[in-house]
């Protein structure tokens, strides 16, 4: 039997670490002096429209099951794996979340 919170591992876990080079490439790029009005900024530019077109969106929002601790989508009606019907969580994130990667759903 598989783990249910490594089954969102696994599959955000790419995503998730393309986030982070993503944001260590963009950081590298930001700090070159030239990076807005010399010859790196063809870099800068083209950086953006690679970043644009990764669309990778903020990190995937999950939440535990409070009948079978399953881990499962935030925004879920009902779990994944006992089919309980799931109360709607408030915006900011509370005790019952988990972080999860990825933004695809």
């Amino acid at each position: 039997m598989t783990d249910p919170e490594r089954h969102f591992e696994g599959a955000d876990a790419d995503r998730a670490r393309l986030r982070v080079a993503v944001a260590a490439v963009g950081k590298f790029i930001a700090h070159l002096p030239s990076a807005h009005s010399g010859p790196d900024r063809g870099l800068t530019e083209a950086w953006a429209e690679l970043v644009k077109l990764l669309a990778l969106g903020p990190e995937r929002q999950l939440r535990t099951c409070p009948r079978c601790g399953h881990v499962g989508m935030r925004d879920a009606t009902l779990c994944i794996h006992c089919w309980a019907r799931l109360s709607p969580l408030p915006h900011a994130l509370g005790s019952e979340q988990v972080a999860g990667g990825g933004a695809d759903s």
